[in-house]
């Protein structure tokens, strides 16, 4: 592939998947004669996220981020395949201590908040250790 066509890859597969999405809509409708909108807007979002990261990712100049050594990176990786084994490990253990306590329900959105707090605090992390 060339490059220009290289540089617009991700645009590209936003398309496919707002096509796709319009297609599996069309013959959904053919066959039982109702739309499901949340279908529509889903991969609309979806497009419209890859779209905007790939127009971030094509105008930003090369030499916005600092070069990094390889121990940085290996400290990097070795950190978040620690954090994220230590992050299921607790996951399960206090899960089971619900479980033990009598709990038979836990709501959903105590574990997203959970995930996205993990990853919040790996980025932060991952930001310090990049700039020593």
């Amino acid at each position: 592939m060339n490059k220009q066509s290289d540089k617009w890859n991700l645009a590209f597969r936003a398309s496919n998947v707002l096509i796709g999405a319009l297609l599996g809509l069309a013959l959904i409708y053919v066959i039982q004669n109702e739309v499901n909108w949340s279908v529509l807007l889903g991969a609309l979002t979806a497009a419209l996220i890859l779209a905007g990261i790939n127009v971030i990712k094509v105008r930003m100049t090369r030499g916005a981020f600092p070069n990094s050594n390889e121990g940085t990176d290996k400290h990097v990786l070795k950190f978040c395949f620690i954090s994220s084994h230590i992050l299921l490990g607790v996951l399960f253990i206090a899960l089971s201590i619900l479980n033990f306590l009598g709990v038979e329900e836990v709501s959903i959105s105590i574990l997203w908040c959970v995930m996205i707090g993990y990853v919040l605090i790996n980025g932060i992390v991952i930001i310090v250790i990049s700039r020593k």
